[in-house]
């Protein structure tokens, strides 16, 4: 079901966000927010590239895209920034086909993986993804990005549930949140009703 909302764009300027929540995913009594309405917008797609942006610490040197909504986030911010990428498999989304190969190929974490191709010593990363929920592939993208050298202590979403543990488990870690839209963890009846969200503050 297709929802718009309006979040804070450069300067203050307005940004029409689409997106459509998937009722009871991934489990019963969440609703996940799906970004792909928005991301077909060149428009739109640019002005929330803009707004992420404006949310990545100076001295950041790679973008880091977990598997599979911050992939294309990720690679439209490093391309906005000059940026390096670099992409966080979750490994149960990794082919079949190249499971054997994995522990040769790939630096594992706790459900988690990243090329060995990929040098990030000494690079300042920050983590995006299209949305924060629990916050547990974050942590794990996080803590194997820090144990092969880099420095990793700011995570960047387009959406956050509220009342999961995301947050506040990153907090603990010592990483910096940020997200351009505050959602509540399942759509109320009245939202069902209208399909549509209202700005924030309204």
């Amino acid at each position: 079901m297709e929802r718009i909302t309006s979040i804070d764009g450069v300067e203050g300027t307005p940004i029409p966000l689409r997106f459509r929540r998937w009722r009871n995913h991934p489990k019963p009594g969440i609703d996940f927010p799906d970004i792909s309405p928005m991301a077909t917008d060149a428009t739109a797609l640019r002005q929330v590239t803009d707004a992420l942006g404006q949310l990545l610490p100076d001295e950041t040197s790679v973008v880091a895209g977990i598997d599979i909504g911050g992939l294309g986030i990720a690679g439209a911010l490093a391309y906005r920034g000059g940026l390096g990428l670099l992409d966080i498999r979750k490994v149960d989304a990794i082919r079949a086909g190249v499971i054997r190969t994995i522990v040769e190929n790939y630096e594992l974490g706790d459900g988690v993986a990243v090329s060995r191709a990929q040098r990030i010593a000494q690079s300042t990363v920050a983590i995006v993804d299209d949305c924060l929920m629990t916050g547990q592939t974050a942590l794990a993208g996080i803590r194997l990005l820090r144990r092969l050298g880099a420095r990793c202590d700011t995570a960047i979403f387009v959406f956050e549930l509220e009342g999961m543990p995301g947050r506040a488990l990153l907090d603990h870690a010592g990483i910096a949140v940020h997200s351009l839209l505050r959602l509540p963890q399942a759509d109320s009846d009245e939202a069902l009703a209208s399909k549509t969200t209202s700005p924030p503050g309204a």
